[in-house]
């Protein structure tokens, strides 16, 4: 008597996940019938949207010398290198410190950023978040944004700039100058204020 009642379980177990199943696989078979190229085509590409980097390193000093003399010295806590992509990149999370050096090999300028990419291809390096560009003669450059093109050796930005050394301060909208911080020009400026004026007033209120 209980083993007919088990056979009896077991058939209609059988018949249950019979009829669950069927469906289930008429459905995926319907689902993959009904995609054409393009939608496979998109499927396809989910994964490489969500694409991991080529290389990561963490703790790093670069350096990049010609005809034997370093021309310069990059460190980074974190460097991300996306290269097997249409657009490769390499990205700068955690920020950069980036040194330049002369013939001499004397550091002429450096240029540091809280986050910065490079467009591999372009060889575009775009700073973001507190960069600070400062020279070998005590220039120093504060703004939100920079682009420093790697190719022509220039350095530059349309968004708000302040340069401040031994004579003034000078605030504006867009910038350009050599990588090294010379020769530089502040488009649409707003003024320029002495710093020795204003020591002075510091000293008066005091």
């Amino acid at each position: 008597m209980k083993k007919q009642l088990s056979d009896q379980d077991k058939h209609i177990s059988k018949q249950s996940f019979l009829n669950i199943i069927i469906p289930v696989f008429t459905g995926i078979i319907m689902f993959f019938s009904s995609c054409n190229s393009s939608d496979i085509e998109k499927i396809n590409a989910i994964p490489s949207e969500l694409h991991a980097p080529t290389m990561a390193v963490s703790n790093t000093e670069l350096i990049y010398s010609e005809n034997g003399l370093i021309k310069r010295k990059l460190i980074s806590p974190q460097i991300n290198q996306y290269l097997n992509i249409e657009k490769p990149y390499t990205e700068f999370p955690e920020g950069l410190h980036v040194e330049f050096y002369d013939s001499t090999e004397n550091v002429s300028s450096y240029i540091k950023a809280k986050y910065c990419i490079n467009d591999e291809t372009e060889q575009l390096w775009t700073a973001q978040n507190n960069v600070v560009v400062v020279s070998a003669k005590g220039d120093t450059l504060n703004t939100e944004f920079l682009i420093w093109n790697q190719k022509t050796k220039k350095i530059y930005s349309n968004q708000y700039v302040r340069i401040s050394n031994k004579n003034g301060v000078v605030h504006g909208k867009g910038f350009e100058a050599d990588e090294d911080l010379t020769n530089w020009e502040i488009k649409q400026t707003s003024g320029t204020i002495s710093i020795d004026k204003e020591d002075e007033k510091e000293e008066e209120n005091k």
